[in-house]
């Protein structure tokens, strides 16, 4: 309309425009320092014009949409950098745990302990009837086993603390999950009104970004602005829905935790975040513990095979050293069959192989005992309940109980999955100490002792000596903490380059803010001005009336 009504109505049209610009712009101003805020920006456009005359005219202005300046690509490559940064920083904490473990900078560690054992053995040799030299390589040998003692007390206490930490962070997921799903009702709700729902919209993104942070997700996005959340290729939440991410222990790792969502096991599809982080600390803290087991059964193995051929200062032959290694042996979880297991035992210390063996059962009555350092079969048989079953220097029974084992069971036997907790010292009496080589060589013969000693050049655990694979374990151990330094800092650094750059388009800066401000009081002022002309002219005719 060309009416003087119809400009008061334009002027009307652009008063209210720019008042709602400036409650967008106050709204920025405010939330400049919120978390996850996206500014937020006005669009405006024309009305529809009408025809008088045969020219269009103008009718005015109205707000289209008040949308997110927002960059989807970049929010997702900040998701998945987080995701890294959070499994680099997890992992980095875990291999500092273990160097803690394994510290030997400040002398106390195990490779100091192993050169004061073997140090103590020689002295021995160089003065085998001293009792002093005696009493000192007992004390040495039992701080060596107290050091080892304290390293697998505190691979098992870490082991625990960070099963605990993956259950609470479990936890954590299944809540941001619900709430995700909360705001995916609420965002469809309001959108679907024809209202924006930007500020629900930053929330929700920033509990993905958190969630992110906790384990990698996919992320898609549906016609109505709900958001479906994928962990390892299953969903984790479906619009207003939610699956939940369960722990339960494994029946052949009892180390590892199995995460479960929808029913399958997620583990190896989980790539990052902190969950990740935790996964792959188990396997390191797991990795080292069984190595220092292998160290500490090596030792006492070969210092007692050597001990047994020597005599003591009052005759004594055939003396453990340390305490005799004991055999760890468990029933799967998973087995169909009600048999158990038990009667471990070491039969013979020179055909013990320190590997790893499984008794797998074919069916009922028939089973192979399997080497799983190499999977080999050593020996099979026809199974008799509460018969012992000996094999590589080993012996277990199994038992019905009441049932048979049945096609598909295990049973697992180690001779060192506990051998650094129950590392002792077998001997109280340093005139036992084993120096001489022969009864009649009695009190100065010391070959005996000297082939103790020399067992520190032996080639014992991983056919290295002693010394070389302890240095092997805190060699690699030293490279994968360096490693994941070297990958935080660089993911830290990326992470930080792409908040940056999503800062650049989506954050608010106060001064553009303030020019936006005069810039939207102007067109207030002028649109008011335009009102108050209209008014003149208005009164102007309704006075020539």
């Amino acid at each position: 309309m060309t009416t003087l009504n119809g400009v008061f109505d334009i002027a009307k049209t652009a008063l209210l425009a720019h008042q709602k610009s400036l409650n967008v712009t106050s709204h920025n101003i405010a939330n400049a320092n919120t978390a996850g805020y996206t500014r937020q920006r006005v669009v405006l456009e024309t009305m529809t014009p009408v025809n008088f005359g045969g020219q269009f005219f103008g009718t005015g202005v109205d707000v289209k949409s008040v949308e997110r300046v927002y960059d989807s690509f970049q929010t997702i490559q900040l998701r998945d950098a987080s995701s890294g940064l959070s499994r680099f920083e997890t992992r980095g904490q875990h291999l500092s745990g273990l160097e803690s473990i394994l510290n030997d900078f400040d002398g106390a560690g195990l490779s100091s302990r192993l050169d004061a054992f073997f140090n103590t053995a020689a002295d021995v040799a160089a003065n085998p009837s001293s009792y002093g030299e005696r009493a000192a390589l007992l004390s040495n040998a039992r701080v060596l086993a107290d050091t080892f003692n304290h390293a697998a007390s505190n691979f098992e206490q870490n082991l625990s603390g960070v099963n605990s930490e993956i259950v609470h962070k479990v936890d954590k997921i299944n809540g941001l999950a619900s709430r995700i799903a909360d705001f995916n009702g609420q965002i469809s709700a309001v959108e679907l009104s024809g209202t924006s729902a930007n500020d629900l919209r930053d929330q929700r993104d920033l509990l993905l970004e958190e969630l992110a942070g906790f384990v990698d997700i996919n992320v898609t996005e549906n016609d109505i602005g709900q958001v479906d959340v994928y962990v390892g290729g299953s969903f984790l939440v479906a619009a207003n829905k939610t699956a939940s991410l369960t722990v339960l222990p494994d029946s052949r790792d009892t180390d590892t935790p199995r995460l479960m969502l929808n029913g399958g096991t997620i583990n190896d599809r989980i790539t990052g975040g902190s969950l990740k982080g935790d996964l792959e600390g188990i396997e390191y803290y797991k990795d080292a513990r069984d190595r220092i087991n292998l160290l500490s059964a090596s030792l006492v193995k070969e210092v007692n095979l050597q001990h047994e051929q020597g005599w003591g200062l009052d005759g004594s032959t055939g003396e453990d050293f340390f305490t005799p290694l004991s055999v760890y042996s468990n029933a799967d979880s998973a087995n169909a069959g009600g048999a158990t297991i038990s009667g471990g035992a070491v039969t013979d210390l020179n055909a013990l192989t320190l590997d790893d063996y499984e008794i797998r059962f074919s069916g009922p009555g028939a089973y192979s005992v399997v080497n799983t350092a190499n999977d080999s079969v050593v020996t099979s048989g026809a199974y008799n309940s509460g018969g012992a079953i000996t094999f590589d220097g080993l012996s277990v029974v199994i038992t019905d109980s009441p049932k048979t084992p049945q096609a598909g069971d295990r049973f697992i036997v180690s001779s060192t999955r506990r051998a650094a907790s129950e590392m002792g010292v077998a001997l109280t009496d340093p005139k036992k100490v084993a120096a001489s080589g022969t009864s009649t060589g009695l009190p100065g013969d010391n070959t005996n002792a000297l082939a103790i000693a020399d067992l520190r050049e032996a080639s014992a655990a991983g056919n290295t000596t002693f010394s070389q694979y302890y240095n092997s374990i805190v060699t690699d151990l030293g490279t994968a903490a360096r490693d994941a330094k070297i990958n935080y800092e660089a993911q830290s650094k990326f992470t930080q380059e792409l908040r940056a750059a999503k800062e650049a388009v989506s954050g608010v800066s106060i001064e553009e803010e303030a020019i936006n401000l005069v810039k939207l009081q102007r067109a207030y002022e002028a649109a008011a001005k335009v009102m108050s002309t209209v008014d003149q002219m208005m009164d102007t005719i309704l006075r020539l009336r």
